[in-house]
């Protein structure tokens, strides 16, 4: 995977974001071309000493600067400043100049629409926003539970927690170990476990059977659901609600009344009339239904009749005003705050614009409900008891300021925590070294910088891959990452062991193309085909090793002893050739009674095959190389 050292990459936009690129790129032994119109406001003096005079100062919308900067034999360009406008005109240069660089845009969600066109129709343009690459670090810090990350994989959700005891093998499908770098020796405690939702359905391990005890099991499902509704809409009643209530009680104590002998049918249709608002047509029925005068009628009747009529001339009335409300509001774009469910968990989100939109779809995936502040219109609201007046009734978990001024955002956060110690406080900043300081100095509050966790996403769309996730785990930038395995690609005929033990990464699922869907946490002895897709979780050190396909060799071989002429013999090859990527007759000699050894093979495999064959009363021993 590593490209020629004569194809350079070239980042224009010497700003905040392109100089925590060039720090990031450093390490990956490829030219590096800057490019900016004045000299930019370096971050240290070692990257001013190293790249100063590399600097080519220009407009970079203009052939001419592109030109200076060799983008006609870049392998990759990043354009990184601050105005999306600017980096969008400047990609169709690059185009023009380069047919098959990759150019990484740098664009914000307003020209979304714009966005999506561009890659479309242009190849191996990829667009970034910083911002919304944020959404997830935000949802996963608002939320109660004690979890460090979940992903999304195929619509499939997986967990990160951490385990004190070691990861069951009869698991393997359910569980991995979260493997960032490469390690040397295992340490069992206090494990990040990769766990699949159990709730989710595991593709490629087989077909569900269908029986009458799973159709039981919808219908409960079903009835479940369907009584937490009621129950929901009994402790959450809103205007809706009380008419069609009101309007319930009315027709069913009227029609009994209003039938007077007669059918029911007729008692209905003049109760329905009188709710209406109509008056005298109903009186009339009931004048004939008598076969005398309206004197025959009691004023109790006639009373009755007229508070219907009201009653009914005020619900349609009402039903109207809601009607047009919600009309109007949709015409002119306006939403009504909602009120948050009795006894939720709740998180009240400011600002934030589209980066909120993502942040709040997260959250109630998990059976959080939100509540959107503006802090143009709902300024003098944002008091700490007009807080506690709207979540009153709900689980206060946190709160997420997403506004670009710092310093407001800050206050709020003390301001709001004096008052719910207990919950959790999240501010987004453009770009804040000291972030991680004032998290241990204030706590309870989470600075969430977008451009540091954008700069390893942009480091690693740059080389080709495609960023889907970015998470903060225990200080450390990790990446969701979807590799697209060509004919020339280095990963071809690798296993899931070698790629994880190899590079340092976590293999979360595996797509090959006859596969109809994906397979969630790939078993080890899985190996890569051509035009595949592979998801790993990995830091930028781990992309980097995997680009430069710098590879730690496997360091165990299991010795392994079968018993002469065991009824599992041929059982036994099958495993044996599974793991090792041999044919199963290349073992039958083997099978003699004496002592075997494998090849050397990871750490994981060598473990996993062990368990396998101790199954098989295989005697067996795990043995680590000194080479």
């Amino acid at each position: 995977m590593q490209a020629p050292v004569s194809e350079p990459l070239v980042i224009c936009g010497m700003g905040s974001l392109g100089q925590l690129c060039l720090e990031r790129l450093r390490p990956f032994d490829v030219d590096l071309i800057c490019v900016d119109c004045k000299h930019p406001a370096w971050r240290s003096e070692e990257l001013k000493a190293q790249y100063e005079d590399q600097l080519i100062l220009g407009d970079m919308r203009l052939s001419s600067t592109l030109k200076r900067a060799q983008v006609g034999r870049a392998r990759s360009v990043l354009l990184l400043s601050s105005d999306s406008t600017i980096n969008l005109e400047a990609a169709l240069h690059v185009r023009i100049l380069n047919t098959k660089a990759i150019i990484v845009v740098r664009s914000s969600s307003q020209q979304e629409s714009l966005n999506d066109l561009l890659e479309a129709r242009i190849p191996n343009l990829r667009v970034v926003d910083p911002l919304l690459l944020s959404a997830s670090a935000i949802a996963q810090s608002l939320r109660p539970e004690q979890v460090p990350a979940t992903f999304t994989v195929f619509k499939q959700r997986i967990t990160l927690q951490h385990h004190d005891t070691p990861v069951d093998f009869s698991s393997k499908y359910l569980s991995r170990v979260l493997k960032l770098g490469i390690s040397t020796d295992e340490d069992l405690n206090d494990q990040l476990v990769l766990t699949l939702n159990h709730q989710t359905n595991v593709y490629g391990r087989g077909k569900a059977t269908r029986s009458m005890r799973q159709v039981i099991r919808r219908l409960s499902v079903i009835i479940l659901d369907f009584g937490r509704y009621l129950n929901h809409r009994v402790k959450n009643i809103q205007s809706w609600d009380l008419l069609i209530i009101t309007a319930l009680i009315l027709l069913i104590s009227g029609i009994p009344y209003f039938s007077n002998g007669h059918s029911i049918q007729s008692g209905f249709l003049i109760t329905l009339a009188l709710l209406k608002g109509e008056f005298v047509d109903p009186v009339n029925v009931l004048i004939e239904h008598s076969g005398q005068g309206i004197t025959s009628l009691s004023p109790f009747a006639l009373i009755l009749a007229v508070t219907y009529a009201n009653l009914g001339t005020i619900l349609t009335a009402a039903i109207v005003a809601l009607i047009l409300d919600q009309l109007l509001s949709r015409r002119l774009g306006l939403s009504p705050r909602r009120r948050l469910s009795t006894g939720s968990r709740s998180v009240i989100l400011l600002d934030g614009g589209s980066l909120a939109d993502l942040v709040s779809s997260q959250l109630t995936a998990v059976g959080i409900e939100v509540l959107r502040l503006s802090s143009q219109d709902d300024s003098p609201n944002l008091s700490t008891s007009q807080l506690q007046r709207w979540t009153r009734h709900t689980q206060f978990v946190g709160a997420g300021l997403l506004s670009t001024d710092l310093l407001k955002n800050l206050r709020l956060a003390l301001e709001w925590q004096m008052v719910f110690t207990s919950s959790r406080v999240a501010i987004i900043t453009k770009d804040l070294d000291a972030g991680e300081s004032l998290e241990d100095l204030l706590g309870g509050i989470s600075f969430i910088s977008t451009l540091d966790l954008a700069a390893d996403a942009f480091v690693a769309t740059a080389f080709g891959e495609q960023v889907e996730e970015v998470r903060r785990i225990n200080g450390r930038t990790v990446l969701l990452v979807r590799y697209r395995i060509d004919e020339h690609d280095t990963l071809v005929g690798s296993t899931i062991s070698r790629i994880q033990e190899g590079f340092g990464v976590t293999a979360l699922a595996l797509r090959r193309s006859h596969d109809r869907h994906a397979k969630i946490f790939p078993s080890l002895e899985s190996r890569l085909i051509q035009d595949s897709e592979l998801f790993v979780l990995a830091d930028l050190q781990g992309l980097r090793r995997i680009e430069l396909n710098q590879c730690d060799p496997p360091r165990w071989r299991l010795k392994y002893q079968v018993q002469c002429r065991s009824a599992q013999s041929f059982d036994t090859q099958q495993v044996l050739a599974r793991h090792l990527g041999m044919a199963p007759g290349q073992f039958a000699a083997s099978m003699d009674g004496l002592w075997h050894y494998t090849p050397t093979i990871d750490r994981d495999l060598a473990k996993q095959l062990q368990h396998e064959l101790q199954r098989m009363a295989v005697r067996t021993e795990l043995i680590e190389t000194k080479g």
